[in-house]
């Protein structure tokens, strides 16, 4: 008596759910973490400008550039 094939789509369903789940939390958070990390980045990047421009802008640069 030959077996009854079974199916695998309930099974593959349910890791799909699980999955898409999963990655879409984990997702989420590794996302805020990057955020934060570019804008800590980002505000020590323009603090080391202008510690090293003598606290001038770019504009203020630009301006004294075009006198």
């Amino acid at each position: 008596m030959p077996a009854v094939p079974k199916s695998y789509l309930p099974a593959f369903a349910a890791f799909m759910v699980v999955g898409i789940t999963y990655t879409t939390i984990v997702a989420r958070t590794e996302g805020a973490a990057m955020d934060g990390a570019r804008t800590r980045w980002q505000n020590q990047h323009a603090s080391a400008r202008r510690v090293l421009s003598g606290g001038m802008t770019l504009e203020d640069m630009a301006r004294m550039e075009t006198k």
